[in-house]
C-alpha cells in the first residue's frame, strides 16, 4: 500500500497537478505522511539541489529524471542521483534553450517546483514545513498562488500543531521574504486560516497587517476580507528595503474604501483613528499625500474632529510636512480657544518652533502669538514657550522671537523664567542678542539694537572696533584680515572716505595653526574603531587613525583584550564567503570587509580573500578598494620591520600634513620600506608654504632613495629650476616607458557594468597591473605634479604629445566602439595636467558617461570633480570629505562643482551638492569670483538648502574672503533679476540679517543699492516684500536711508496718488528718521566684522 502511494505522489509530482495532488494528500493520516515523508526525504533533497541555478550543469529532462527514480527510487539514490541529479541538472542555460521553448521549458519547471514544494508542505514535519515557503533567488519562480495552495495543504493536515506552524510560515518566511510583484495568495491564505479556525486569530493576529499588504490589495474590491484585515493592512509598515505596494496609490482601492464606508462595513470612526496613526508616522511625500486625500474624501465633522482633539495637536510636530500643515489648520479652526487644552498646545507650539521646515515653524509661531494675545493668563507659559524654540536651526525665526521677547520689560520676567532665557541665550550667537540685551542679567542698561545707537553718531562703534583690532594685529602680526579692517577703519577716520576694503587671498595658511588631528591615545580605542562599522562608514579621516594606531600598538594585536574585541568580527569572516542565497542585508554590512582585513593585518595575517560569487567577492572592491589594500599591505610590511609611522598620516584635521613632520618621518624610513603611492599620498597633503617647504627640502636625506624617487621629490619640492629639469627628466621617462593605468578604469566586481565587461570579454586593453613600475612611477609623478603647482597648469600639454595621446586613448577596436568613452578619456588626459575650474560647459562631454563612484577609481584625485558634477551620478556624501582630506586644494572644484549643481531639477542627489558647496567654508577656497552664483542658491525652495547658501556667504564674509561690499553687489543683482521665487530670496535674506550688525547693514546696501537703480520693472508684490525687508532694518538699526538715488526713489513711491499697500511701505520707511551724521554702511559693516 505504501509503495502504490508513494507511485502516485510522485507520478503526480513530474506530470499531475496541484489541484489533483492536494486531494491525494487529503485523506492521509499523521502517521502515513510522516512515512511517506521518510521515503521523499532523501528525493527531496537531490530534487532541490536539481533546481537550484547552475550555469555550466549538466542538463537533464523531467521526464529522463522521472523514468529513473520510478522504475528503481532507492537505487536512484544509491547510484545515479549524483550524476543525472547534480545541482543546476534541471535549471541552466543549457536546460533551458533560448525563444519560445525556453518559456515552455521555464514554465515546465515552475510548474514542477511549486508541486514539489506542495508535497513537502503536505509531508514534512512541524520543524520542515517553513522550508517549503522558502525562496531563493537561485531556484525556479513558484506559479502564480503558489503561497495559497501550499497553505490549503497544510491547512488539510490533521496534526494539531498546523496552527503554530502556519503562524511560523507567516513570521519567519513570508514577513522576511522580498516582495518581488504577483499576487501569491498570503491575504487569502490568512483569510480563509481565520475563517476556518477562528480560534487561532490570537496567534496569526500579528501577521495580518503583513499578509493584507502583500497581495490583499491586488483585488480592488476587496471581496471577502473583512473590515479587520483591511485596516491592518493599510496601517501595517513594509520595513525600509521593501517596495511593498502602497494600497492608497491605486484610485479603485480608495473607492472601495468609501463604498464599504457608506454601506456600514468599515467602521467610520476607526478609519479616521488610522489615519491620524499613519499621519503620525514618518511618510514619504507621495504616501503622505494619499493619506491626506483620503482625509479630505472622509470630510470629518467638527464632532469627529474633537473626538480626536489630542491626535490633532500631536500631529502639529508629525515628521510629514503636509501632515503638520493639516494639523496647524485643524487646531487653529477647533481648538485654538479651547482653556482645557492651553497646556498641551504650547508645548506642541514650542516644539514646533524647532520643526527643520520654516514655514511650519513659523506657522507655530504665529498661532503662538495668537494664542497668548486672546488669553492674557497664558502671557507667562507663552513666554517660556518662546525660550524654548530659540533653539530654533532658523535664523529668520529666531530673529523675530527676539525681537518679540525684546518687546518685554524685565519685570515681565520671573526669577526662573531670567535663568532660562539666560541659558538659552548661551547657546546662541552673541550678534543675535541685541533685542533681549535689557532681559539678560549681565547686559548693559542701555539695550543694543543694531549698528548705531540712537543717542550718537556711529562713530563710537567705529572707534570700539579699531581699538579691538590693534589689540589683535598686535598680537598676531600675521593676520592680514585683521590688519587690512584695521587700515580700512584708520583711513576713515583720518579722511572720511571709503577706500576699497582689501579681501584675504585663499592660502594654505590654515596649516600653520597647531597640529588638530586627533590620533588613537589606546590599542582599544583601535580595536573599537575597527569593529563599530555597522553604525557607520569609515571615513578616510578614520581609516588613517586606524592605521597609524596599527603600527603604534602593533605589540598589542594579540592581547586578550583585543582578541575579544576583533572576535566577533573575525567569526563573522566565513559568512562572506557564503553564497548570496538567503536575504539581502548582507549588502548593509559591506564596511565589514574593510574592518576584516584592518583586524587581519593587525594581527599579522593575510588580507581576506573570497570566492568569486560570493558575498565577499561581490563586494570587496567596492567597499574596500584595491588602492586601500595595497597600502595596507604596506602598513603590514613596516609593522614587520618594526617601524611605528605612516609617511603621509596628516598632521591637521583638515587633511594637512605639516612639511617638517614630513621631513622628519621620511629621513627616519629606512630606504627599502619606502612605497611610492605612500609618499605620493603625503606630497597631496603638502601645504604651499613656501618657506615651510624649502626648509623641509634643505633636510631631506635622498642619497638613500632610487632615482625615480628622488626626481618625483626635486619636482615637489626643489627650487624652480631643478624642479623643471626634473620635470623635463621625468617626461621624457614616460614618452619611452608611458603607464598602462588607465585615468579612470573599471573595479573588478560585479557592481558595475564596467567590471562585468572585463570579466565577460576577458580583454587585455581594460587589464592593467598597478604594481607595474610605470603605473607606480606615474602615479606618483600626478602627486608630485600637483604638490608643485596645486590645481594650476602645470604646462605639459605641449612638451609630451606622446604621453598625452597614451592616456587620452583607448587602443584598437575599443576605441572604435566607445566613441564617447574616448572622448573623455581625451578631456580628463587634459585635465590632468591642466586642472581648470569645473563650469558647466567644461564638464558637458562627460554627462553621458554614467557610474558611480563604487564601480569606477582613478588614482588622480584631482579628476573627480569634473565627473561628479553630473547629477545623474549617485555617490554618497562623504565621499567629497575623503578626497578633500586626501588633497585639501581639491576643495576648490568641489565647490565649483556644488555651484554647477545647485537649483538643478535634475538632481536627484540633493545631500551630495550640499556636501559639495560646504566645502566653501574651507579657508582655501575662493568665493569671491564665485558670490553671484552663490547667490543664486539663495532662491532654492528647501529651507535647507536656503540657509546653508546663508551659513556659505556669512562665513566669506566673517573670514574676509569677500567684502561687505562684494556681497552687497552680489546680492543687488540677484534681487534685480528674481521675480518668481523672491519670497524664498526674502527668508534667505532675513536669515543672513539674523547672522549679526555686519550681516545686516549688508543687506540694507543691497537694498538701498536695488531701490536706487530704480524699481519701476518690479511687481507689486515683489516691492512690497523688499519694503517690508527694508524697513525691518531700519527699525532695528535705527537709521535712516542716506542713498540719495534711493531716497529720491522711495519719495517717489511714497508721493503715488493711487493709495496701495507699496505706497503705505514706502512712506514708513522716507518717514524714518536717524542720526544727522551716519557711518556709510560699508563702515558699519567692516566695523561690526572688527568686533567679532
Amino acid at each position: 500500500m505504501s509503495e502504490a502511494v508513494f507511485q502516485t505522489l510522485l507520478r503526480e509530482l513530474f506530470q499531475g497537478d496541484d489541484d489533483r495532488l492536494r486531494e491525494l494528500l487529503r485523506p492521509l493520516t499523521a502517521e502515513r505522511r510522516k512515512a511517506l515523508f521518510a521515503e521523499f526525504e532523501e528525493l527531496f533533497k537531490v530534487l532541490q539541489r536539481a533546481c537550484r541555478y547552475q550555469l555550466d550543469a549538466r542538463p537533464v529532462k523531467l521526464t529522463d529524471l522521472y523514468r529513473a527514480i520510478q522504475d528503481d527510487p532507492v537505487g536512484f539514490l544509491r547510484d545515479q542521483a549524483t550524476s543525472l541529479a547534480a545541482p543546476g541538472a534541471l535549471n541552466n542555460p543549457q536546460a533551458l534553450q533560448g525563444g519560445l521553448f525556453q518559456q515552455r521549458a521555464y514554465g515546465s519547471l515552475m510548474a514542477f517546483y511549486s508541486r514539489l514544494n506542495l508535497l513537502r508542505a503536505g509531508l514534512a514535519g512541524k520543524a520542515g514545513v517553513a522550508g517549503a515557503f522558502k525562496a531563493s533567488s537561485r531556484q525556479p519562480v513558484r506559479t502564480q498562488k503558489f503561497v495559497l495552495y501550499a497553505g490549503r495543504v497544510l491547512l488539510d493536515r490533521p496534526e494539531p500543531w498546523i496552527g503554530d506552524a502556519l503562524a511560523n510560515v507567516f513570521e519567519q518566511v513570508l514577513s522576511r521574504a522580498r516582495f518581488t510583484g504577483g499576487d501569491q495568495g498570503v491575504a487569502r491564505l490568512m483569510l480563509e486560516a481565520r475563517q476556518q479556525h477562528p480560534d487561532w486569530g490570537e496567534t496569526l493576529a500579528p501577521y495580518v497587517g503583513m499578509a493584507m499588504r502583500r497581495d490583499g490589495f491586488f483585488s480592488h474590491a476587496l471581496k471577502g476580507f473583512d473590515s479587520a484585515m483591511i485596516l491592518a493592512g493599510l496601517e501595517y509598515e513594509s520595513p525600509a528595503q521593501e517596495g511593498f505596494f502602497e494600497p492608497l496609490f491605486d484610485v479603485r482601492v480608495v473607492e472601495t474604501l468609501l463604498r464599504r464606508l457608506g454601506d456600514g462595513s468599515l467602521p467610520r470612526a476607526d478609519l479616521l483613528a488610522l489615519i491620524l496613526r499613519k499621519l503620525q508616522s514618518p511618510l514619504r511625500p507621495s504616501v503622505a499625500k494619499c493619506w491626506l486625500d483620503l482625509f479630505d474624501r472622509l470630510a470629518p465633522t467638527a464632532a469627529e474632529i474633537r473626538e480626536h482633539a489630542g491626535s490633532f495637536i500631536d500631529l502639529l510636530n508629525a515628521p510629514a510636512p503636509a501632515a503638520g500643515k493639516l494639523a496647524f489648520r485643524i487646531v487653529e479652526q477647533h481648538f485654538l480657544d479651547d482653556a482645557s487644552r492651553a497646556m498641551e498646545l504650547l508645548n506642541a507650539f514650542e516644539y514646533g518652533l524647532r520643526n527643520p521646515v520654516q514655514a511650519l515653524a513659523k506657522s507655530a509661531l504665529r498661532l503662538l502669538k495668537k494664542q497668548v494675545k486672546r488669553h492674557a493668563d497664558w502671557i507667562a507659559p507663552g513666554i517660556s514657550a518662546a525660550v524654548g524654540g530659540l533653539s530654533s536651526p532658523h535664523a529668520a525665526l529666531r530673529a523675530e522671537l527676539l525681537r518679540w521677547l525684546g518687546g518685554l520689560q524685565p519685570e515681565q520676567l520671573g526669577e526662573e523664567m531670567r535663568r532660562q532665557l539666560q541659558e538659552t541665550a548661551a547657546a546662541l550667537p552673541a550678534t543675535e542678542l541685541g533685542p533681549i540685551a535689557h532681559l539678560l542679567a549681565e547686559a548693559p542698561a542701555v539695550r543694543e539694537t543694531g549698528l548705531a545707537e540712537a543717542s550718537g553718531d556711529g562713530r563710537s562703534e567705529v572707534l570700539a572696533a579699531v581699538a579691538t583690532l590693534r589689540q589683535r594685529v598686535a598680537e598676531h602680526s600675521g593676520e592680514s584680515v585683521w590688519s587690512q579692517r584695521l587700515t580700512y577703519l584708520e583711513n576713515y577716520l583720518a579722511t572720511g572716505r571709503c577706500d576699497e576694503l582689501g579681501v584675504k587671498t585663499p592660502d594654505h595658511s590654515a596649516a600653520l595653526s597647531p597640529p588638530d588631528f586627533v590620533l588613537h591615545e589606546t590599542a582599544e580605542a583601535v580595536a573599537l574603531g575597527i569593529v563599530n562599522v555597522r553604525d557607520r562608514v569609515l571615513t578616510q579621516a578614520d581609516y588613517e587613525r586606524i592605521l597609524a594606531g596599527l603600527l603604534r600598538f602593533a605589540p598589542s594585536a594579540h592581547s586578550a583584550r583585543i582578541t575579544a574585541i576583533l572576535g566577533p568580527l573575525l567569526e563573522r569572516q566565513e559568512e562572506w564567503r557564503q553564497g548570496s542565497l538567503a536575504g539581502s542585508d548582507w549588502w548593509g554590512r559591506g564596511q565589514e570587509l574593510a574592518a576584516l582585513g584592518l583586524a587581519r593585518a593587525w594581527r599579522g595575517e593575510a588580507l581576506p580573500s573570497f570566492p568569486k560569487n560570493s558575498r565577499g567577492g561581490q563586494l570587496l572592491d567596492s567597499q574596500f578598494r584595491p588602492a586601500q589594500r595595497r597600502r595596507l599591505r604596506h602598513v603590514a610590511a613596516l609593522m614587520a620591520a618594526g617601524h611605528d609611522r605612516l609617511l603621509s598620516t596628516p598632521t591637521h584635521a583638515a587633511g594637512w600634513l605639516s612639511p617638517a613632520v614630513f621631513a622628519e618621518r621620511f629621513n627616519a624610513l629606512p630606504a627599502p620600506l619606502f612605497y611610492a603611492d605612500e609618499l605620493g599620498a603625503a606630497l597631496y597633503r603638502l601645504p604651499d608654504l613656501p618657506g615651510q617647504r624649502a626648509d623641509a627640502w634643505s633636510r631631506l636625506e635622498l642619497g638613500k632613495l632610487d632615482a625615480v624617487l628622488v626626481e618625483n621629490l626635486t619636482l615637489a619640492l626643489a627650487p624652480p629650476a631643478e624642479a623643471e629639469a626634473a620635470l623635463e627628466r621625468l617626461l621624457r621617462r614616460f614618452e619611452k616607458q608611458p603607464p598602462t593605468e588607465p585615468l579612470f578604469y573599471a573595479l573588478s566586481g560585479d557592481l558595475g557594468d564596467g567590471g562585468r565587461l572585463v570579466e565577460t570579454l576577458k580583454a587585455k586593453i581594460f587589464r592593467h597591473d598597478p604594481h607595474a613600475v610605470e603605473n607606480a612611477a606615474f602615479r606618483l609623478f600626478g602627486a608630485a605634479l600637483r604638490c608643485r603647482f596645486g590645481l594650476k597648469d602645470a604646462g605639459i600639454s605641449g612638451r609630451a604629445p606622446r604621453l598625452l595621446e597614451r592616456l587620452s586613448s583607448a587602443r584598437g577596436w575599443f576605441s572604435r566602439m566607445f566613441q564617447e568613452q574616448q572622448l573623455r578619456a581625451s578631456l580628463l588626459a587634459e585635465l590632468l595636467f591642466a586642472p581648470q575650474p569645473v563650469t558647466e560647459k567644461r564638464v558637458e562631454p562627460f554627462s553621458a558617461s554614467l557610474f558611480t563612484p563604487f564601480d569606477q577609481e582613478t588614482s588622480h584625485p584631482c579628476l573627480w570633480p569634473y565627473v561628479l558634477v553630473n547629477t545623474q551620478h549617485f555617490a554618497t556624501p562623504q565621499i567629497i570629505a575623503d578626497h578633500v582630506f586626501r588633497f585639501p586644494p581639491l576643495a576648490q572644484r568641489f565647490f565649483e562643482a556644488g555651484l554647477c549643481r545647485q537649483n538643478r531639477k535634475d538632481d536627484y542627489y540633493r545631500d551630495l551638492t550640499a556636501a559639495m558647496l560646504a566645502q566653501g567654508k574651507q579657508p582655501q577656497v575662493d568665493v569671491r569670483p564665485h558670490l553671484g552664483q552663490m547667490t543664486v542658491g539663495l532662491l532654492a525652495t528647501q529651507p535647507t538648502q536656503r540657509e546653508n547658501g546663508v551659513d556659505l556667504l556669512a562665513q566669506a564674509l566673517h573670514d574676509g574672503r569677500a567684502s561687505p561690499s562684494d556681497l552687497a553687489g552680489a546680492l543687488a543683482d540677484q534681487i534685480k533679476v528674481t521675480d518668481k521665487g523672491y519670497a524664498q530670496l526674502d527668508q534667505a535674506l532675513a536669515s543672513l540679517v539674523a547672522t549679526g550688525e555686519a550681516g545686516r547693514a549688508t543687506v540694507l546696501l543691497a537694498s538701498e543699492r536695488v531701490i536706487g537703480g530704480g524699481v519701476a520693472e518690479f511687481s507689486p508684490r515683489k516691492l512690497s516684500l523688499m519694503l517690508e525687508r527694508l524697513a525691518d532694518i531700519l527699525n532695528e538699526t535705527r537709521r535712516a536711508v542716506t542713498d540719495p538715488n534711493a531716497r529720491r526713489q522711495l519719495e517717489q513711491l511714497a508721493a503715488a496718488k493711487k493709495k496701495s499697500v507699496t505706497r503705505d511701505k514706502a512712506r514708513m520707511v522716507v518717514a524714518r528718521c536717524g542720526p544727522a551724521d551716519q557711518p556709510p554702511l560699508q563702515v558699519m559693516a567692516v566695523a561690526a566684522l572688527g568686533r567679532l
